[in-house]
């Protein structure tokens, strides 16, 4: 009995012991397996994302370089302006200066003055702007230009004001009879021989009667003459 006994134990602790084994197996053993394929498509993926976030940043530093060169080029621009430099320098010419830069750096651009350069007629300090058009004088020249410019502002005035003048045909003399237009020596003698014979003119419109005066010869000057008394 205690063989038997011995046995049906044996046999029971091994059944145990195969169905420990059994649900062992199944928890250990993976419900999906992988295969090569699967592994392949994963390493794919992830290289394409890579490549992507690469190619994005070669995209955004390309960019970036090129605003970077933009932003130069407008500093570039805006910081130098153009100017012309003529006269008593050595290399006359157009010159790229930056801005704020005064005559006497354009001079030391140009090569410096010559000889006859006259550096007392100029404001060394003035600044310069884009388009400026510097003139260096030599010696001589800067009172030659402003006598000339004094004789030909006085000249203007002066014709201005004969422009002016009105001229009082009871009254005048040959040659300020002259001064209008179309009365020459012949003409003004005649004015003042008919003034003198009718005791002068009653209108401007009168002059008609002169000899060799007509209509069309007194619209010349019809705006700048008088008949004003003169009161002795």
């Amino acid at each position: 009995m205690k063989k038997k006994e011995k046995i049906i134990g044996s046999i029971v602790i091994l059944c145990i012991s195969v169905v420990f084994i059994l649900i062992g197996y199944t928890k250990s053993t993976p419900k999906e397996s992988v295969n090569a394929i699967d592994y392949k498509e994963i390493f794919v993926e992830t290289d394409k994302t890579l490549e992507k976030k690469d190619s994005e940043k070669v995209i955004s530093v390309q960019a970036s370089n090129n605003n970077n060169n933009i932003d130069n080029d407008n500093n570039t621009g805006e910081s130098n302006i153009k100017v012309d430099i003529k006269g008593a320098v050595k290399n006359p010419g157009v010159y790229e200066i930056r801005i704020g830069s005064r005559i006497t750096d354009l001079i030391k651009l140009a090569g410096g003055t010559t000889l006859d350069a006259d550096l007392d007629a100029t404001n060394l300090s003035s600044k310069l702007d884009d388009e400026n058009c510097v003139v260096i004088y030599r010696k001589g020249e800067a009172e030659k230009i402003k006598s000339f410019q004094s004789n030909t502002i006085n000249s203007v005035v002066s014709n201005a004001e004969e422009s002016n003048t009105i001229v009082n045909i009871n009254s005048a003399n040959k040659e300020e009879l002259k001064t209008l237009t179309g009365i020459g020596d012949a003409k003004a003698d005649a004015i003042i021989n008919y003034r003198e014979e009718n005791g002068g003119f009653k209108s401007v419109e009168e002059l008609t009667k002169v000899n060799g005066i007509g209509e069309k010869t007194l619209e010349k000057f019809f705006d700048k003459v008088d008949i004003k008394w003169l009161i002795v």
